[in-house]
Order: C-alpha cells, then sequence, then structure tokens
C-alpha cells in the first residue's frame, strides 16, 4: 500500500507539476509539456507517468465523438476483432484525418493482422501529423527490421530515441543493426515514407 501511496502521489505531483507549465507556457501545448519534462526525466515512475500521459494525450481527443470511435477500435482491438478494429480506425480516419492516433492505432491493427505494407503507409501518414510519435517510430524500426530493410530501422528507430530517450532495449538494437551493415545516414529519404525524417 505504501509503495502505491508513491506511485500515486509521484503521478499527482507530474500532473500538477505539467498543469502549471502548460498554463505559463502560454503559445506551448501540454505534449510540448510532457515531451520536455520526458527528455530530463531520470525518476523511472515520473518517466512511466510521463509515457503514459502522452499516450492519453494522443488518444483522448477533443471532439466526443471522435473519443468514442476511438475507444471503440481500442476494445476491437483488445478482443483480436481486428478487421473490425480497422473499420473503426477507417471510419475515424475519414471523420478527422489529422488524428496522428487513428492512423497510429489502424497501423497497429494492420501490423497484427501481418499487413505490412498498409501498416507501413499507416506509420508514415501518423509521423507525418505527430513527427514526435516515439510509438509509431518504434513500429516502423520493427517492420523495416524485420524486412531486413536494416538502415530505415536504424533511422526510425533513432527518432524513437530522440523523442523518448527511455525506451527499454532500443540502444542496444540500434547497435545489433548497425552491426549487420545498416547505416542509418543513407539516402535522402531514410525512412521510407517519402520524406526526409525530422
Amino acid at each position: 500500500m505504501t509503495v502505491l501511496r508513491t506511485c500515486l502521489a509521484a503521478l499527482l505531483s507530474v500532473i500538477l507539476a505539467i498543469n502549471v507549465q502548460a498554463q505559463s507556457a502560454g503559445s506551448g501545448t501540454v505534449l510540448d509539456t510532457l515531451f520536455a519534462r520526458l527528455q530530463t526525466a531520470t525518476d523511472p515512475s515520473a518517466i512511466r507517468s510521463l509515457e503514459a500521459a502522452i499516450w492519453e494525450q494522443w488518444v483522448m481527443v477533443p471532439d466526443m465523438g471522435q473519443r468514442a470511435t476511438m475507444m471503440r477500435g481500442m476494445a476491437e482491438m483488445q478482443q483480436q476483432e481486428l478487421k473490425s478494429a480497422i473499420e473503426t480506425f477507417t471510419g475515424l480516419i475519414n471523420t478527422a484525418p489529422d488524428l496522428s492516433e487513428a492512423w497510429n492505432k489502424r497501423a497497429t491493427a494492420h501490423w497484427l493482422m501481418g499487413d505490412f505494407p498498409a501498416s507501413l503507409a499507416d506509420i508514415c501518414e501518423t509521423v507525418k501529423r505527430e513527427p514526435r510519435h516515439f510509438g509509431a517510430y518504434s513500429g516502423l524500426g520493427m517492420i523495416r527490421a524485420e524486412m531486413g530493410e536494416n538502415a530505415r530501422a536504424i533511422a526510425a528507430f533513432e527518432l524513437a530515441r530522440k523523442w523518448n530517450p527511455h525506451i527499454v532495449g532500443i540502444d542496444s538494437e540500434i547497435e545489433r543493426l548497425k552491426a549487420l551493415g545498416g547505416d542509418s545516414g543513407a539516402g535522402t529519404d531514410p525512412l521510407g515514407c517519402g520524406r526526409p525524417s525530422t
């Protein structure tokens, strides 16, 4: 119980500090504040709280109808109803094409179904809308590595690490891929998304 209270207290203090900083930042957003804090965080519980808060910001879209659709798609994914989830996220994308997380969730569903090309296309759309999406970059890196595209895998993992330096195992995976001969600086389109990386 004491450990639980400590974790809850740490989470509460992080949230309160984020709210204060976001309000005082003027033009800054909550996500800007969360990412800034994630870069300098050292306490493991604070890091987990910040990561969770970033994911929550991506998922909890302001429009209630769109949020309900997002939640339905996520529930379908949890229940392994992947075709239904893809249809749900497709509907959400058609309604609100700027929602990066709708693209990312559909990318995940495509990946779970083994459709790498569709997943890659949706990941590229995700990072076009949210260039800090470390989850999407991680997924992109995994797919590129699975396809034997080491240079693009390294580029994706390095961007994931840039925005979240606390991803477990990412340093060793980058080194492993580099040892296989990947070069993260090759080409003008290192991610394979039709544009330079951020």
